[in-house]
């Protein structure tokens, strides 16, 4: 990594709070290991490509399976249902989540998004479940657009100077943090979240 680098992520790291610190190093600690493992493995001039952007894609991939296959198991009787007046409804989860994708995904790639208020106020199945597929579908063309030297851009990220690639990260984590939220709310509703696609770990293998 050059110093100009070093000094991007030093300056990105002192402004982030502890949890999504640890979010971070994580993320950088298995970076480094793929890395390494490609180092040992493949051709000096393959040795280093995709070991940023790799994972990411890998990581975005296996989330939109999730939340894409957990909200395709939900009918729309169910959309109202929220376990606490204080929480949301699953019709809100399914469409923040496609509002937050629609938030993140354009600041990694450097252009306007969507109008995210038509996104939350959206009501019917069929709409929610499109406006989430497009998301990750734009999520998925910006990650493969992405390379690890542009992933190292310092960029905006809503007032605060952060790594392109961690915008990404960012994502995912919010993602799962509401992944992990339809869980009980399905559960709650006698409803078993499937498991990912079984074609795509094949591709994965």
């Amino acid at each position: 990594m050059g110093r100009l680098n070093q000094k991007r992520m030093l300056t990105t790291l002192s402004a982030l709070p502890a949890s999504r610190f640890v979010l971070l190093l994580l993320f950088a600690s298995l970076a480094s290991t793929a890395r390494a493992q490609s180092i040992s493995s493949a051709a000096p001039e393959r040795a280093t490509k995709d070991v940023i952007v790799g994972p990411l894609r890998t990581q975005w991939e296996q989330t939109e399976d999730l939340v894409i296959g957990i909200a395709a198991i939900i009918p729309e009787s169910l959309y109202d249902f929220r376990p606490t007046p204080e929480v949301r409804s699953f019709r809100e989860l399914l469409t923040h989540i496609a509002s937050e994708n629609a938030l993140y995904m354009p600041i990694v790639a450097g252009e306007p998004g969507p109008d995210r208020a038509k996104i939350e106020a959206l009501q019917s199945r069929d709409e929610i479940l499109k406006a989430l597929q497009e998301s990750y579908d734009f999520g998925t063309k910006t990650l493969a657009r992405m390379t690890d030297e542009t992933a190292t851009d310092l960029i905006d990220m809503r007032g605060q100077k952060a790594l392109r690639w961690y915008a990404a990260l960012f994502n995912i984590w919010d993602n799962m943090d509401h992944y992990g939220n339809l869980v009980v709310y399905v559960r709650l509703n006698k409803l078993t979240p499937p498991r990912p696609p079984a074609g795509r770990q094949r591709q994965r293998q």
